[in-house]
């Protein structure tokens, strides 16, 4: 039942309005403004019946009151007035009043007026909550049609229509272009799912390292971009990027498979003048310089070297060793060649050490630094000297390839391993002998394995 709230300070008003409206709805009375305000506080009806003129508060003021109130402004307010100028009805249908009826009460007309304006409002009601479904469900469209399904993030299109809102605004910050290393090995060897799981742990780790107003994107396959507005100090930024690298590394681990995938990140600043196809253009370039240059890093645009405590992870022998026996690079960082080349070379070794029953030897030369730019040579220097040696101390049956921007791997045929450290010794001699590296105080080491016929 209904509920009807009727305020007058004259009793016999009171009385005619509760008789003629109390067979179909429930009625309270307040006898002043203040008595219908506290009145309100308890419970709220679905419609006030409320004379102008009262002595102590007006309904004038009374109604401006009720509508500034976020609970009340709602409710339905029909003045009751003997009143008949029209500047009075002005003012109070532009307070917020729904009606009028006119003293002295005659019932009939009251019951019908007051079941009419009842209506409306229930009719309105209803509108208004079809119109908030609607628009949740368009609202929740729109989301899923710029949400990535596997990760929960937000997908390409997002990203350029957020991005272009952000620079049009002139904000700052800091984009990072993000690409997970060996992902395509840790399908092919370990499956899709272990494949579609690695990229939730990732979205994870991103989710981590972010703020509530942080843009964060999947765009396809391994490949991510992420947004931190009025993020503009690059030490700050170095930071998450290595925070990001770092936490990965550790929850793959946590999960069974530690070593199997790397991030590597390019980086642009951007200063508010920027549109967002230089923006991220400039970020890519950013992300192929790591791409090229040992993975498993960060690397800012513009810049020319990556920092060498941030270069590419370090390998053993025994890693080289069981990422070639499984086919696919298992480490942070690796091979220049593409994997599909490194493959074929591997496969065509393994053939050939069983066929003439030959062993090979595998050496791993690793370079070391204390700071590359006290030292006055870059660690991609040394290491294009390293090439050099290697190079002209191999025969033409030898192989070799860059592992990353500090490692170099040598597959020797048919050679046991006495003669294999004659090789190796006989490449640092030669590295060495280079008036740069004579002078930079670069180390180079290495590591020798044999492979025999099994």
């Amino acid at each position: 039942m209904k509920h009807i709230l009727i305020v007058d300070d004259s009793n016999m008003y009171c009385i005619i309005a509760k008789n003629a409206l109390e067979s179909t709805y429930r009625i309270s009375l307040a006898h002043s403004g203040p008595e219908a305000l506290a009145f309100l506080e308890k419970e709220i009806p679905d419609l006030i019946l409320m004379d102008i003129e009262m002595p102590k508060m007006s309904g004038k003021e009374v109604l401006r009151q009720i509508k500034s109130h976020k609970e009340w402004s709602k409710i339905p307010v029909m003045f009751m007035t003997a009143l008949s100028e029209l500047e009075t009805e002005a003012e109070c249908l532009e307070l917020g009043a729904d009606d009028f009826i006119a003293k002295p009460i005659k019932p009939l007309i009251m019951a019908s007026r007051v079941s009419k304006l009842l209506e409306l409002y229930d009719l309105r009601k209803d509108l208004e909550h079809q119109l908030m479904k609607r628009t949740q469900q368009m609202e929740m469209a729109t989301l899923k049609s710029l949400t990535d399904a596997l990760t929960g993030l937000h997908n390409r299109d997002y990203l350029e229509k957020k991005l272009n809102e952000l620079l049009e605004e002139g904000h700052s910050g800091a984009l990072f272009m993000i690409d997970l290393d060996n992902f395509k090995g840790i399908n092919d060897t370990y499956g899709h799912i272990v494949g579609d799981k690695t990229l939730q742990v990732f979205a994870e780790v991103l989710r981590t390292y972010s703020r509530e107003d942080d843009v964060i994107c999947r765009l396809a396959g391994d490949e991510f971009v992420t947004f931190y507005p009025e993020l503009t100090d690059r030490e700050i930024a170095a930071k998450k990027a290595g925070d990001i690298i770092k936490l990965f590394n550790e929850r793959m681990a946590s999960v069974g498979y530690p070593d199997v995938v790397s991030v590597s990140i390019g980086i642009m600043m951007a200063t508010g003048d920027e549109d967002y196809v230089s923006l991220y253009n400039n970020a890519d370039k950013s992300l192929y310089y790591v791409k090229n240059n040992g993975k498993n890093s960060y690397h800012f645009y513009g810049e020319q070297k990556i920092s060498s405590e941030k270069s590419s992870t370090e390998v053993d022998l025994e890693v080289v060793h069981r990422m070639m026996e499984q086919g696919v690079v298992q480490t942070g960082g690796a091979f220049s060649v593409a994997y599909e080349e490194f493959q074929k070379l591997y496969d065509f070794v393994i053939r050939y050490v069983e066929r003439k029953k030959q062993e090979i030897q595998i050496v791993l030369f690793t370079l070391r630094m204390g700071n590359e730019y006290l030292a006055g040579i870059s660690m991609d220097s040394a290491m294009e000297i390293l090439e050099k040696s290697v190079v002209s101390s191999l025969r033409a049956m030898d192989a070799g390839t860059k592992y990353s921007n500090k490692q170099y791997i040598v597959l020797l045929m048919d050679t046991d391993t006495e003669n294999g450290k004659k090789v190796a010794d006989r490449v640092i001699r030669k590295f060495y002998q280079n008036a740069e590296i004579a002078v930079s105080g670069v180390n180079v080491s290495y590591d020798i394995q044999a492979r025999k016929p099994q």
